[in-house]
């Protein structure tokens, strides 16, 4: 099955009615927000493996693939969707334990391309524990991880005009450390491409006294609307695509 990338001409799925307001994430919904399609395809699922991520839950609802990590299934789903289907390499903003990465890359071998996954993450134990969790998994030898502030690494990225069709943050739920992210990640993903942002409709954004939240916040502050546009929430993931020039 080949996209040929995010400027493909195939019919993609924007799921604008799943938009919520920041008043509206103080209600718990991250797991009603089910798992769509943005890409066409046969079936439920694109391969055994997409499917087989919801197969064991944690307790707290999360899925359970023996990494540590909290991605709702939705979360996961749309992920592997994303990184199976966007026809490039992959940025990933904030490693944690390699749970994510490893979702991604073997989701990358199902599709049958080669393409690279560049992890950046400020904390050298979760490189460390990210790369020891990756040795020997399909696809993680195309998994290269660096110790860098996330802003930074798009800004030396943007530099050297190293380009993604796809991007996963999840680096903080700081406001201060989303937003200049936010503000300078259309120079790496490429026009069509999209960007996944992890904890979006969390609870924790609207709380006044979660004053280490505020993903939506940041998000919505940093992403331009001349440059990008809403496409989904699922899980707790929010989902926008890059629609104009740097």
């Amino acid at each position: 099955m080949d996209f040929n990338g995010p400027s493909s001409t195939i019919s993609l799925a924007r799921h604008q009615d799943t938009f919520l307001t920041l008043k509206e994430t103080s209600v718990e919904r991250r797991f009603d927000m089910p798992f769509r399609p943005t890409y066409p395809y046969e079936g439920s699922y694109l391969s055994h493996a997409h499917g087989a991520l919801i197969a064991r839950l944690h307790e707290t609802g999360m899925i359970d693939v023996g990494i540590d990590g909290w991605l709702l299934p939705a979360d996961a789903l749309k992920l592997y969707e994303h990184a199976f289907c966007c026809g490039g390499d992959i940025l990933e903003l904030g490693a944690y334990r390699g749970l994510s990465a490893s979702i991604m890359s073997s989701a990358i071998v199902d599709s049958g391309r080669r393409s690279t996954i560049v992890s950046i993450d400020l904390d050298e134990d979760a490189i460390e524990l990210s790369t020891r969790q990756l040795k020997g998994m399909p696809g993680g030898d195309d998994v290269y991880f660096f110790r860098d502030d996330a802003a930074s690494a798009v800004r030396n990225l943007a530099g050297i005009k190293r380009q993604f069709a796809f991007a996963f943050v999840d680096h903080s739920h700081a406001y201060d450390h989303v937003l200049p992210a936010c503000q300078i990640l259309h120079r790496v993903v490429e026009l069509g491409g999209f960007a996944l942002f992890h904890d979006f409709n969390d609870p924790r954004n609207s709380n006044e006294a979660t004053l280490d939240y505020g993903v939506y916040q940041g998000v919505l502050d940093g992403l331009r609307v001349d440059r990008w546009e809403f496409w989904g929430i699922y899980g707790c993931s929010g989902l926008f695509r890059r629609i104009g020039p740097c």
